[in-house]
């Protein structure tokens, strides 16, 4: 349990990152961040169903991005010419056989969900991209706010837990702090002109820094200078009665009543806590990787700003020189005979022709046929209403006031057409018995603004394109979140 690496494909499936090692990992990871958002746990998305989503619900989902994101290509890096629906249902599969998706059959229906495991790595990952510089300070804070409601008795085993691991975050984020700093050098020193590298090395190096408080961690007030408070409250944990409590709450919580199993999460954590003793020793290399990353700056630019001038004295001296020497002292340094000869130029490359294909030959289409395709998806994508579409359709409409009415709404193209039919359907299912339902597939629409169907005394309205009911619009307070 202590030394043992934990086992990665015992939680997830095994071929999980085979479409994100493909030629298309790109696509592949747009599409599964775009499926996560939408269906299966993303902030806007609705609370998904127990029993999951349609399958023809996703892989219309899949049509409509292709839409948008058609530069796909195969393994052997020809484009795909496969119709629309076909490939979506070879991406589905594809995301099927690898385990980011899972179907059951529901009935007669074929239900699509993404197991807890599968949604939480993707979380991460997603996480991990969007990543900025590392705060030390907020890292300590949380850590020694977490000892010290296990101290207190306020918190049990999982707060430790926490709190190790926070630790042992901080510390793999600052061991590998220093290889980002001189991985970086090589890169800026590839600039080609000295502007070019000052201001690369300003903006990444100085202004976007990997370490968001690093002028502040030598300073006497940093919460850095907080450990020593923080490998004391580690040391109470160790004595009894904190020990003693701690080791009842894992033994039945996480042990399943096994003293030794509960021993050892104990003793995980606080040599976990612990090795904050060896913060020093990472500050230390970080301070010595930047000083030499200066200096190294420091001579580039020296260079840049210097060599110019001398080579251009260079090239003059080597000019006055060739004008004044006599003829036979430029001769070029050759041995007499011809120069060039084909006898020693090196024999051209011949690629050997391909095999010719006898069968399953492919037929290209025609001129007509790739405009009559293309037409059809400008047709499709001028009558498909996405949520960005409708977002930003509302959000040209509805003021600060928080609410307009439909006669206020204006038509200027099929696009805006299509959104008002669209929102005058979701104001007629939102008056029904129930109002709309969780499964509705326009709810994902709703995002930040709900509609509300009119009074029917109130008269229909008329905008020169529809005699339809009026509707309200009605923008939602922002989500109160807890900072602390």
């Amino acid at each position: 349990m202590t030394t043992s690496p934990p086992t990665l494909f015992t939680v997830v499936p095994p071929g999980l990152f085979g479409p994100l090692a493909s030629a298309n990992r790109e696509h592949y990871w747009l599409l599964l961040c775009r499926l996560h958002d939408e269906f299966f746990g993303g902030p806007d998305a609705p609370v998904p169903p127990s029993h999951g989503y349609p399958r023809r619900e996703v892989t219309a989902a899949i049509e409509r991005y292709l839409l948008g994101d058609d530069p796909w290509e195969d393994e052997d890096g020809q484009a795909p010419g496969t119709p629309l629906t076909v490939r979506a249902n070879t991406l589905y599969e594809r995301f099927r056989q690898a385990g980011w998706l899972r179907q059951e059959k529901f009935g007669a229906r074929e239900m699509v969900m993404m197991t807890p495991a599968v949604s939480q790595l993707l979380s991460l990952l997603v996480e991990f991209s969007e990543r900025g510089p590392t705060f030390v300070s907020a890292r300590i804070r949380s850590i020694e706010l977490q000892l010290q409601q296990v101290v207190e008795g306020r918190a049990g085993g999982d707060t430790l837990d926490e709190a190790a691991d926070q630790a042992r975050r901080l510390l793999a984020s600052l061991a590998s702090m220093s290889l980002q700093v001189r991985d970086l050098m090589p890169e800026l020193s590839r600039s080609e002109t000295t502007a070019q590298f000052a201001r690369q090395w300003f903006e990444r190096y100085v202004g976007q820094f990997f370490i968001g408080d690093y002028a502040d961690l030598h300073k006497a007030d940093h919460p850095l200078a907080r450990r020593s408070a923080i490998l004391a409250m580690a040391r109470q944990l160790e004595a009894d009665p904190l020990r003693g409590r701690l080791l009842a709450w894992y033994a039945e919580h996480l042990a399943g009543g096994d003293p030794e199993r509960a021993e050892a999460r104990l003793q995980r954590g606080l040599r976990r806590l612990r090795e904050l003793e060896r913060i020093d020793e990472y500050l230390a290399r970080l301070d010595e990787d930047m000083r030499q990353a200066n200096r190294r700056a420091m001579a580039f630019l020296d260079y840049r700003l210097r060599a110019p001038d001398r080579l251009d004295e260079l090239l003059r001296r080597a000019i006055r020189g060739a004008q004044r020497a006599p003829d036979g002292a430029l001769r070029m340094p050759v041995a007499p005979g011809a120069l060039m000869d084909e006898a020693q130029l090196r024999p051209p490359r011949r690629k050997p022709k391909p095999i010719p294909r006898s069968a399953n030959a492919m037929q290209r289409p025609t001129p007509e046929q790739l405009a009559r395709l293309a037409l059809l998806r400008r047709i499709k994508r001028a009558r498909l209403v996405t949520a960005e579409d409708m977002a930003r359709y509302v959000g040209r409409h509805l003021t600060a006031e928080g609410h307009i009415d439909s006669e206020m709404l204006q038509i200027r193209s099929i696009e805006d057409l299509r959104a008002y039919q669209t929102l005058l359907t979701l104001a007629q299912r939102s008056r029904r018995s129930g109002g709309l339902r969780r499964d509705d597939p326009l709810g994902r629409l709703l995002r930040g603004f709900r509609v509300e169907l009119a009074d029917a005394g109130d008269g229909p309205g008329d905008n020169g394109y529809l005699r339809a009911p009026r509707f309200t619009l009605h923008r939602l307070a922002p989500p109160h979140r807890d900072t602390a």
